[in-house]
């Protein structure tokens, strides 16, 4: 007679056990650093030339990241986690120095410089995506202060590019779509933290991390792989 209630009792506690997993809310910001590794797809001189001159010339940019997670705790140590980030990604292109303008000169084969006209320039070209993490972490102790690891994926979506055109005068922003651009872009995370208990309802965290995108960037004659490093910080609420 036993048997029915211990077969109850055994199909509810799957039940029992996860409405007991507590659900959390972040909101997280970022800076990073990202750039880009290039490789040729072929063996071709123009296109090994060609990237080994982007390579001299171009340098790693400053980014930033926002957006909201939503946790979902399945063990003491073990929690997975999704949300959506507003977040961007670039890098500086060659900067030109010491232009010099066709009204600069003074007729008679001098140089009279005029301070109005930019005499060095420099591209930024930023990526905006939209990116949904989806992610394990693994939290160790129950301390005040508990450090913890991340690792998982960030399918993205592409929303624009901002090229900035920075000079000794000023800077310049135009946002635009770029067609070469793969719209779905896909980028492994690992990361490393620690929480700081503020109360039992709010906890503050703090964590570095590192993306290596997977998927091509451009359509073009070279392949093109983003990645970004730098520091997150955020504040996280309990809601059960």
């Amino acid at each position: 007679m036993k048997t029915i209630p211990n077969l109850i009792l055994l199909f509810l506690l799957p039940y029992f056990g996860f409405s007991q997993i507590n659900s959390s809310v972040d909101f997280i910001f970022g800076i990073d650093y990202s750039y880009r590794y290039l490789n040729a797809i072929n063996d071709n001189p123009q296109s090994l030339a060609f990237i080994e001159n982007k390579e001299d010339k171009e340098s790693p940019s400053l980014n930033w990241r926002a957006g909201f997670n939503y946790n979902k705790r399945i063990s003491n140590r073990l929690s997975l986690k999704t949300g959506l980030r507003l977040s961007t990604i670039s890098y500086k292109g060659e900067k030109i120095t010491g232009l010099r303008w066709g009204s600069e000169n003074d007729g008679m084969g001098g140089y009279q410089f005029d301070p109005t006209l930019p005499h060095e320039i420099q591209t930024i070209y930023e990526y905006w995506l939209v990116e949904i993490p989806v992610m394990g972490r693994m939290e160790f102790g129950n301390k005040k202060w508990s450090p913890f690891m991340e690792a998982g994926f960030a399918p993205s979506y592409y929303l624009t590019t901002n090229v900035k055109s920075k000079t000794d005068l000023g800077s310049e922003s135009e946002f635009s779509n770029q067609s070469n651009f793969y719209k779905f872009q896909l980028a492994v995370v690992v990361s490393a933290g620690v929480n700081y208990d503020l109360s039992d309802q709010f906890q503050l965290f703090t964590q570095v991390a590192y993306r290596q995108f997977f998927t091509n960037a451009h359509l073009t004659f070279f392949k093109e792989h983003l990645y970004a490093y730098g520091i997150e910080l955020g504040i996280r609420k309990r809601i059960n």
